[in-house]
């Protein structure tokens, strides 16, 4: 018997890696942890605001520098997700905290880069100035672009301008610290001293959340960030996108002056921006399929069953259940736009093999069993950034989307309000857009604002609806952001 943190494997008839559960229950299982978080006694606070990780034998917090910018953003990306798949509105509140403690404890007003979140922090205490590897008083320009996304996410869901302000005043703060970058340094700095903008690190790839960030605003009405959105993306095509550059994520690593690190982070998470923009970027195909295959032949580890993990980096060298399933959902949303088969069994067998990490009490270890990293947890690797890719892959692979249960899979627009009945799913969005659902039921109608959408035997470019009776999914292309969706029984 072969067993991965206490599972015995599952195997098809065919020796390839089956999951231990299915990733309904892994998401379920993970969230239902974070919800009932523990608290520290000393001050009362959830270990989610105050540290980046825990052990599990016993349960205890790890003296490790914890990381709240990135942690939050990674928070939210994961509420956009789980929020519309599940229904539970829950964690929008524990969101919430997160994001008004961070913004409560961000850089002054007076110093060279002000108003901007710190990237860590000491563990244990809930305050929030920088710690090791960035050095107090240090934050990373890219968490600061990653959570000013999260905060004009957040505001998209719930309306409130605050968050909008937020995020438009962190955006203007890097606006007025961009520079044109080369080779060896990017538009920000990796790491920089808030106090007198003392470079600490030059380089950093992870910088689509900029991209992101910027586009968002500019779409939104703020369209002085157009032309910073082009430039920062102007960037990443001249340099990362072919010298294949990409380092300067993780908050916790040495300092790397000599750009010796190579993580797998930025790169995949461009490959997703390319996807989903591949109507206006022409080579497209090659560019996602050239990052993903870097991902695997730089930092693969060796097939397992079929099913390849991934490292984390080159400087913290372990295949880690998070970053599997993030190339495991790139390699599902690449072969849902191209029809690569070869691509769908990759992102199933790397899938199968991130379900190990998690446990039926919903701790998610952040890797495999001794000597790597057994027993111990990561707020991000473990479940915000771990969730959300899982709920990405049944969005593109539906039919392992659970079959018993109604569930939103992916929505172009944020999903501000989503209520699940018998027979009946009604939701609002942020604006119009496309979703993709998985029903226990046939539907018979679905109406978008006051007036029904038509049913269409295949996909066209217009409104309208179409349902696959052998997966049972539904796929809605709406003109308003109010959706109904009325079924029956199959004898109904």
């Amino acid at each position: 018997m072969i067993f991965i943190n206490g599972h015995e494997i599952v195997l098809d008839h065919e020796e390839r890696l089956e999951p231990w559960t299915d990733y309904g229950r892994v998401v379920w299982l993970a969230m239902n942890f974070i919800k009932n978080c523990p608290v520290e006694a000393h001050n009362g606070l959830p270990w989610y605001l105050q540290y980046s990780c825990f052990w599990t034998d016993p349960l205890r917090p790890v003296v490790w520098p914890d990381n709240p910018a990135g942690k939050f953003a990674w928070a939210v990306t994961t509420l956009l997700k789980y929020y519309p798949y599940s229904g539970d509105a829950t964690f929008v509140d524990i969101t919430r905290t997160m994001l008004e403690r961070l913004w409560e404890q961000r850089t002054p007003e007076g110093y060279a880069w002000a108003g901007l979140p710190y990237a860590s922090a000491h563990p244990g205490t809930g305050g929030y100035f920088g710690a090791r590897a960035d050095g107090e008083y240090v934050t990373e320009p890219d968490k600061a672009a990653q959570a000013g996304k999260a905060y004009l996410d957040f505001y998209k869901l719930t309306g409130e301008e605050r968050y909008f302000d937020i995020s438009i005043r962190i955006a203007t703060e890097l606006t007025q610290h961009l520079r044109m970058g080369d080779g060896e340094r990017s538009p920000w700095p990796f790491r920089v001293d808030v106090r007198d903008g003392r470079v600490v690190e030059e380089y950093t790839s992870h910088l689509i959340p900029a991209v992101r960030l910027f586009e968002d605003l500019a779409r939104l009405g703020e369209e002085r960030f157009a032309a910073k959105r082009d430039q920062v993306w102007d960037w990443l095509a001249a340099y990362p996108l072919k010298t294949n550059l990409w380092k300067g994520h993780f908050e916790d690593i040495r300092l790397d002056p000599g750009n010796g690190n190579r993580d797998q982070v930025s790169p995949l998470e461009t490959a997703r921006y390319i996807l989903e923009r591949r109507i206006q970027i022409p080579d497209w195909q090659e560019m996602s399929r050239n990052l993903i295959l870097w991902v695997k032949d730089t930092l693969g580890g060796r097939p397992f069953f079929t099913a390849v993990p991934i490292h984390e980096q080159k400087y913290c060298y372990f295949v880690m259940g998070s970053h599997t399933a993030r190339y495991a959902s790139l390699c599902a949303q690449y072969a849902e736009a191209t029809g690569d088969a070869s691509m769908w069994e990759e992102a199933k067998r790397s899938f199968n093999w991130a379900t190990y990490m998690a446990g039926d009490d919903g701790l998610v270890t952040v890797g495999v069993d001794r000597p790597d990293y057994y027993n111990q947890c990561w707020f991000t690797d473990g479940y915000f950034d771990y969730v959300p890719h899982f709920i990405d892959g049944m969005a593109a692979m539906p039919e392992t989307a659970p079959a018993d249960s109604d569930h939103l899979l992916h929505s172009t627009s944020v999903v501000q309000q989503i209520n699940y009945n018998p027979y009946r799913v009604s939701y609002r969005t942020f604006s119009p857009g496309t979703q993709i659902l998985r029903l226990t039921f046939k539907p018979v109608s679905v109406q978008a604002g006051r007036e029904p959408l038509s049913y269409q035997a295949s996909p066209a470019g217009g409104p309208g609806w179409t349902f696959d009776e052998d997966q049972r999914v539904l796929r809605i292309i709406s003109n308003d952001r109010e959706v109904v969706i009325s079924g029956c029984t199959e004898r109904g």
